[in-house]
């Protein structure tokens, strides 16, 4: 088994800056995909990275969301011979001494999609809590079960193969619906999921690009097709049981 890291970044230059040094310290080959940011922050982001051998980057020429990143990132991983890839954010929210133990969690379980379920401080915004119960209730009809404990954390590994299986079966969205869509399509598919309690904070200064009308009508187009296809993957896996 190869691990790496995958940081998709769209200008949080400052403070993947200073979220850097923590995460090169897992001695862990690390690629950052930039998504189309503003010069300016590439620009920092290349000066930032040049003390560090095992860091590598990939600038796409435009911004095509937080989906299309990782996606770009997972090619670029299989191509290298990575047979799981952590994710995680480049805001600096994320436990970066968790790392471990998702990568022993994978080591159990090699097939399994393995996602971080977050526990809380108070820095973090009331509307983002009871957004992911929400999140939660709406998956648990769309794949009737409660295999999907959280389906927005960043903070993830995905084996190769199994993302490899799902982005060939299936529409992936190319934003914020990414991270839901994947984990309900692997769901239909069988895959395993796997959780890790890991903290997670929200910054004093923490930019969000989180845009409240453009993407809640994103989020509201992907459940709206997943619950429409929902009883459909119901019949096709009760029928592979059968």
């Amino acid at each position: 088994m190869q691990f790496c890291l995958l940081i998709p970044h769209y200008n949080h230059h400052e403070q993947l800056a200073r979220f850097l040094p923590i995460v090169t310290a897992q001695n862990l080959p690390c690629l950052i995909v930039d998504d189309g940011s503003r010069p300016e922050s590439l620009a920092h982001i290349r000066r930032a990275i040049q003390p560090f051998s095992g860091v590598s980057l990939m600038a796409l020429p435009h911004n095509r969301g937080k989906g299309r990143a990782i996606k770009s990132g997972m090619v670029w991983a299989a191509s290298q011979g990575y047979t799981h890839v952590i994710q995680i954010d480049a805001d600096g929210q994320h436990n970066v001494d968790d790392i471990p133990r998702f990568i022993a969690l994978a080591q159990t379980y090699p097939n399994a999609l393995i996602s971080g379920r977050p526990t809380f401080d108070e820095s973090a915004p009331a509307v983002r809590r009871h957004g992911r119960k929400v999140t939660s209730a709406v998956c648990m009809l769309e794949t009737f079960s409660t295999a999907i404990r959280d389906g927005l954390c960043g903070f993830r590994v995905y084996p190769v193969a199994s993302f490899e299986t799902v982005q060939d079966r299936y529409y992936l969205g190319n934003r914020m619906d990414f991270d839901t869509e994947i984990l309900v399509k692997s769901v239909w598919l069988g895959i395993p999921l796997k959780y890790l309690p890991t903290p997670v904070i929200y910054p004093e200064g923490n930019i969000s690009h989180f845009n409240y009308l453009r993407d809640n009508l994103i989020l509201i187009k992907l459940h709206t097709r997943l619950l429409l296809a929902a009883p459909f993957h119901f019949w096709l896996r009760w029928l592979r049981r059968a």
